[in-house]
């Protein structure tokens, strides 16, 4: 009986998940309705349609239209990404009646019906993806017997860079926080090959679910698991990218082969562009060699300190990859927002330094996007926005860092919980 009522304690309460799909289903409604409104009567000249959404439509008809993904088409993404997009485009076209499969172009997206539908069922998507991930959380912290479980999952769905994110920006980065948190909460639940495959199937969508590569020894109970569950992954990102490259060797490799630092890839090292002769992208395999190299060391780390392990911590990878990696995007930062919103509750109180630093972060991605859009001719200014992104993933590290290796007393209240429930 005492091990019943302790499984009770520890499931999800519905009512919880309920009120998470039912808040952010409202908000998000709403501020889609707001975008529509908008963009419809208040500045008919705002383009509804970003250049990836074009990506993404032109993707989905190549399949429809049987091509295939780099010997037909340039594909400059992961290789399961157009079958992805295929499903979404083909339900607008079935919705609108227009079967077209002519490839559309910043120029003409607006004589396709099927594109402008997609434009919105892009959106709708991507916001379930992200309600779906706010679910993951609050298992996750609920696991952690953490009270604030439900705040945490709410201040993460709601929070501005999000809610602009899959609205105006219409990007498909809201993807990546599904793709990094089903992973850890399929090991944290003890489907490790479950997990391994996720990571594959991820990685097939968006490159960035490898940088989970070290969770696949940190969850391993012992060498032979661990041997099985690296031959997983090994042969599943095979299964998904070698038929690809078999199929097209020189499309496939160029793809890894495009130029890092560009006007379009803003980031520290394009700033840096600016002001040296040498040209920074004849160091990319190096670069993303010691990027690489960095991540799975931190991963050692955490393998030798496994009884120190929390899950939470799997945003160090994830960092690294910010701050080495010289292809920061401001979308990109929908990675850590799972992980950062955590720390506003530590020590099961808010702590309202850190909500400000978070709101502050994540209202940085949308006036940084805003302020680099006619940034050509004010260096100073691109300069000022990307050194203050910069800080920002820095600090956020550093915080962090603190926050898992040095802050002993949240380790005894988040356990305290656990205690209280063996002791009745």
């Amino acid at each position: 009986m005492r091990n019943n009522s302790c499984k009770r304690k520890n499931s999800p309460k519905i009512s919880d998940e309920f009120k998470i799909i039912l808040v952010s289903t409202a908000v998000y409604s709403i501020i889609l309705l707001a975008f529509y409104i908008y963009t419809t009567y208040l500045n008919t000249g705002y383009e509804i349609i970003i250049s990836d959404q074009i990506i993404f439509f032109n993707r989905g008809v190549t399949i429809i239209d049987g091509l295939l993904p780099y010997r037909d088409v340039s594909v400059d993404a992961a290789s399961l990404s157009p079958y992805l997009w295929a499903p979404i485009v083909f339900l607008s076209m079935f919705i609108t009646g227009d079967y077209s499969t002519e490839f559309v172009t910043s120029d003409n997206y607006f004589l396709n019906e099927s594109m402008m539908l997609s434009s919105y069922m892009f959106r709708i998507f991507f916001a379930f993806c992200l309600i779906i991930s706010a679910l993951l959380l609050y298992r996750l912290e609920h696991n952690r017997n953490n009270k604030n479980a439900l705040r945490i999952s709410l201040l993460y769905i709601l929070n501005p860079f999000f809610l602009y994110l899959f609205s105006f920006w219409g990007s498909d980065e809201c993807l990546l926080p599904l793709l990094i948190l089903l992973p850890v909460y399929l090991y944290e639940k003890g489907n490790n090959s479950l997990a391994t495959l996720s990571i594959v199937l991820g990685t097939g969508f968006k490159y960035f679910p490898i940088l989970l590569a070290p969770l696949i020894w940190i969850y391993s109970k012992n060498w032979k698991e661990r041997s099985m569950q690296t031959l997983l992954f090994l042969i599943g990102l095979t299964a998904v990218s070698l038929p690809f490259y078999l199929i097209a060797p020189e499309a496939f490799i160029n793809q890894f082969k495009n130029p890092i630092v560009s006007p379009r890839n803003q980031g520290l090292l394009t700033l840096i562009q600016n002001f040296v002769n040498s040209d920074i992208n004849e160091y990319n395999l190096i670069i993303q060699i010691v990027t690489m190299s960095l991540i799975l060391l931190a991963g050692l780390f955490f393998f030798l300190k496994k009884s120190e392990w929390k899950y939470h911590k799997t945003v160090v990878f994830l960092i690294i990859f910010f701050v080495i990696y010289p292809k920061i995007q401001v979308s990109y930062f929908a990675m850590i927002i799972p992980f950062t919103s955590i720390y506003v509750f530590a020590e099961r109180k808010i702590k309202w330094s850190f909500l400000i630093y978070y709101i502050l972060g994540t209202t940085l991605g949308e006036a940084t996007d805003y302020l680099l859009a006619d940034t050509q001719k004010f260096l100073y200014l691109e300069v000022m926005c990307w050194l203050s992104i910069g800080l920002f993933y820095l600090t956020s590290l550093l915080y962090i860092f603190y926050f898992l290796f040095f802050n002993k007393q949240n380790v005894s209240v988040n356990n305290s919980g656990s205690i209280k429930q063996i002791s009745s």
